[in-house]
């Protein structure tokens, strides 16, 4: 099973055999260097796909869901953007996740009432969603947890439990994070890519080629070409009888404390 325990489990008998064939039948001192750097790659593979659960088990999909169900989400949020998205959500009858940065909260507060108002789920998704989020410590890490709880708190009057991890990262200090704020770590099975192209038939080819009932797809706010996207999915979802719910109704579990 690729978990970092197992992993570094077989990796340390690894290590313990490749240094007795080393001392024992002359073995090239490079297989150290082969065996560390083996290691290393895969932490990192680990620790840049959240999907992976290496570090930690988040939400991803639910493919044992027996109706059409799948969850739309939107991360770094609520921006201006957020008003058209709720728009149409309404005009397909559809509900969503969406991860909000606290500051955003702050900044938009109104715009986070409205969605919390009009039966969609909101998540955590740190305070700042700092560039350096997979380097910073445990602490900085509860800090950010717990200052985007405390804005959710103040303007929604909601307790979050769900946490989306920023860029996907994933490490042993978001790990003691997580269990210390006893949050939720939820993931996606599907991405979008909206943050990195603009090109509206590449971005809705790459989440409808794939789609499946219990799928979550990673969508953002706060990216203006979203929109043109997001009303060709509610079409196709219609069109192919899915039904878009809120991530606490797809897993069954608890969006707030």
């Amino acid at each position: 099973m690729f978990k970092r325990e197992p992993v570094n489990t077989v990796f340390f008998i690894l290590l313990v055999l490749l240094t007795y064939a080393v001392f024992q039948y002359q073995w090239p001192i490079y297989w150290f260097l082969i065996l560390g750097g083996t290691w290393f790659l895969l932490t990192i593979i680990g620790s840049t796909n959240v999907q992976l659960n290496y570090f930690y088990s988040a939400l991803h999909k639910n493919p044992g869901i027996v109706q059409q169900k799948i969850a739309l989400t939107f991360d770094d949020g609520p921006h201006t953007n957020t008003i058209q998205i709720l728009k149409l959500l309404k005009k397909y009858n559809a509900k969503a996740t969406f991860f909000c940065i606290g500051h955003c909260i702050d900044e938009h507060p109104e715009i986070f009432k409205q969605i919390i108002a009009e039966g969609h789920t909101v998540g955590n998704h740190t305070y700042a969603h700092p560039k350096n989020y997979g380097f910073l410590k445990s602490k900085t890490i509860i800090r950010e947890i717990e200052t985007c709880n405390q804005a959710a708190k103040t303007h929604g009057n909601v307790d979050l439990k769900l946490f989306r991890s920023p860029f996907g990262v994933a490490n042993p200090n978001i790990k003691k994070a997580l269990k210390a704020t006893e949050m939720q770590p939820i993931g996606w099975s599907l991405r979008s890519f909206d943050a990195l192209f603009s090109s509206e038939d590449l971005l809705f080819k790459n989440i409808t080629k794939r789609l499946k009932k219990g799928d979550v797809v990673l969508l953002h706010d706060n990216q203006a070409h979203t929109l043109v996207i997001l009303e060709r999915l509610l079409v196709f979802l219609q069109e192919h009888n899915f039904k878009s719910v809120t991530i606490d109704e797809l897993f069954h579990i608890k969006a707030y404390a």
